[in-house]
């Protein structure tokens, strides 16, 4: 479904990503890991057309998205929560909802998905006359997550879902992202701090180190190898 080939990213004239090759599959959730400035986020970045590479290709459904610009990426149906959530403070949780489906002219459709993230995160809809700027942190990441999904993706790219919450919201967070997996089949592309919970709801994961893929396999070889869990996971 999502394939990188020879990925080289650079900020300027530094080398963010140094010919990477990740592929995710249609159905899958696949991990993204690696410590701080591994180039997690820059490999999401580049994916969403946000930092396009100088060479390598990223081809979605068969099509090389080379040149093309992020919103056109985000009618292909990638659609990315970014770290940080960038909600709109200054609207209403249903006006957030209701900018994630603005490509979208199926009123029927839009209606239904509002059911829906309503009984994914029943807090949204008692919220939803309020500001996005006044949800604390964990409910911003619920409405952050309802809005992509509010755009019908095909894939979802998700950048440190649980930066900053208590470890009650991350295991809600997490339960979703397994639910939204196993009950409407979108593909997932996770980058996470977590690194032990990642690998428990992935299918697969890779892990950079300074731009480079120095592993990938199964989510639970990668969970159960001692080496792995010492070098990567602080076990």
């Amino acid at each position: 479904m999502l394939r990188l080939s020879g990925i080289h990213t650079y900020y300027g004239n530094i080398e963010a990503l140094k010919g990477i090759d990740l592929e995710v599959r249609p159905g899958e959730i696949v991990a993204l890991l690696g410590a701080n400035g591994a180039g997690k986020t820059t490999t999401l970045s580049t994916i969403s057309g946000l930092t396009p590479p100088r060479r390598g290709s990223v081809v979605f459904d068969g099509r090389d998205l080379k040149g093309e610009r992020p919103e056109a990426v985000v009618s292909r149906g990638l659609i990315q929560v970014p770290e940080g959530r960038h909600i709109f403070p200054g609207l209403t949780v249903m006006e957030n909802l209701k900018m994630g489906a603005y490509l979208r002219n199926d009123k029927k459709g839009v209606a239904d998905d509002l059911e829906y993230v309503r009984t994914l995160f029943p807090i949204l809809a008692s919220r939803a006359s309020q500001t996005g700027g006044t949800l604390s942190g964990g409910e911003q990441q619920m409405l952050a997550i309802s809005r992509a999904l509010m755009a019908r993706p095909r894939m979802l790219l998700l950048d440190e879902p649980s930066l900053g919450l208590a470890p009650l919201i991350i295991r809600n967070i997490f339960d979703i992202i397994r639910q939204i997996n196993m009950e409407q089949g979108t593909t997932i592309l996770l980058v996470e701090q977590n690194a032990n919970l990642a690998l428990r709801v992935a299918h697969r994961a890779y892990i950079l180190t300074t731009g480079s893929i120095a592993l990938s396999g199964p989510a639970s070889d990668l969970l159960a190898d001692e080496a792995v869990r010492k070098a990567y996971l602080g076990g």
